[in-house]
């Protein structure tokens, strides 16, 4: 899935939200559609879903459906910190359990374009993101409880675009400093 249709949802929801006067229950029906519009997109033109957009829309339909039923933001609102604790879980277990790095299995052809890279330099990597989605889940707490919901919209949106952001030029930074990287192999 290309970064737009990651993006998407959450642009969808943030012009929904604010451009309705700030109806965080519309914004949430506005998002419940685009993702489900994406899934069936995958399915139909893919063949399948991608595992980490199917996560997403079954947490979204989920809290959505009770936000919208209940008419309660808290519920929506969760869904960030359940999934990043789901994929720091995942990627931190992944490592105690000794296993092979995931983000080296992650990133699509990584291993024949980083030659350079070894199985600490992807640990280093899988847990750099482990511990960020860790963070975010957490942080999410702060803005969901002590601050406004207009605070949490816009922290959601812009607040872990610029986390990710920071965290994905860190990756590429180690990635061309311990990688010996030939860009003939990653095309």
């Amino acid at each position: 899935m290309n970064q737009f249709a990651t993006l998407f949802p959450a642009l969808v929801f943030i012009i929904a939200f604010f451009g309705s006067g700030k109806d965080f229950i519309l914004a949430t029906q506005a998002l419940m559609a685009v993702m489900t519009g994406q899934v069936i997109y995958e399915k139909f033109s893919k063949g399948k879903v991608n595992t980490k957009l199917f996560y997403a829309w079954v947490a979204v339909i989920l809290l959505g459906s009770l936000t919208v039923l209940f008419r309660d933001p808290i519920f929506l609102q969760w869904k960030l910190s359940i999934i990043n604790w789901l994929f720091a879980a995942i990627i931190i277990g992944n490592h105690l359990l000794k296993r092979p790095p995931l983000m080296k299995y992650i990133m699509i052809g990584a291993d024949n374009a980083f030659e350079g890279m070894t199985d600490k330099n992807w640990a280093f990597i899988s847990l750099l993101w482990g511990f960020v989605f860790l963070f975010q889940g957490t942080i999410n707490l702060y803005f969901m409880f002590f601050t406004s919901l207009t605070t949490w919209v816009n922290f959601k949106f812009f607040g872990i675009l610029f986390i990710n952001l920071i965290t994905a030029t860190i990756t590429t930074i180690y990635l061309f400093q311990q990688g010996k990287i030939d860009l003939e192999k990653k095309t």
